[in-house]
């Protein structure tokens, strides 16, 4: 189309056309990119908002599929680089008396443990069910595993296998002290290309 339309054009008018041709689908690219990245950044400011639990009661029940995306949404600029996520939600009640922020921490260390164990490419896999009386949040991953020499303290203070000023070693004592503090309980198994953390939390129709 744009050759028979060039062929009745001299070179001058030609060679102008395209450089108005090229302009536009620059400009009409850029504009593309522009909405998008206003529509990421809207994204993250509202994920922000709810990861904080902004503007709202520190106490309530919280939707832990929801919360579990909010963090997702978070930590999207290191899972982008190599990670995909696979879930597997079961929907479940909500949970009665919760502190959301405190529980978008422990969603976040864990991720953020596996992201890092995988060393930013690999396999990371949400998962919601429920079990009898309480919600299960599974999280795992295809990394190269906790050895079983390293298992047992994982969840003491200032443990950390990480380099020195990679880690404080508070993560995942800091996850333990808040799934207790909401009568829930924590677990993990580890082999090589499988390691899953799996907290349970109390729904909210057994505690009413």
């Amino acid at each position: 189309m744009l050759e028979s339309l060039f062929a009745n054009l001299d070179a001058d008018t030609a060679r102008a056309a395209l450089v108005r041709i090229a302009a536009s689908v620059e400009v009409a690219s850029l504009l593309h990119e522009i909405e998008s990245s206003t529509s990421r950044i809207s994204d993250l400011v509202h994920a922000i908002k709810e990861y904080t639990y902004m503007d709202q009661a520190p106490a309530q029940n919280v939707d832990i599929v929801k919360s579990l995306e909010i963090t997702l949404t978070i930590l999207n600029h290191k899972l982008k680089q190599g990670v995909v996520v696979q879930r597997d939600y079961q929907r479940v009640p909500l949970l009665v008396n919760s502190f959301g922020s405190e529980l978008n921490q422990v969603w976040t260390n864990v991720i953020d443990n596996a992201i890092d164990a995988m060393h930013g490419k690999g396999e990371l896999r949400v998962r919601t069910y429920r079990d009898a009386s309480c919600v299960v949040v599974e999280i795992g991953d295809n990394g190269p595993g906790i050895s079983p020499e390293v298992q047992p303290h994982i969840f003491e203070p200032f443990f950390t296998t990480k380099g020195v000023g990679e880690g404080t070693g508070l993560g995942l004592d800091t996850v333990q002290r808040i799934v207790k503090k909401h009568r829930g309980n924590i677990q993990v198994t580890s082999k090589p290309g499988d390691t899953r953390f799996q907290i349970w939390l109390p729904l909210a129709e057994a505690s009413t």
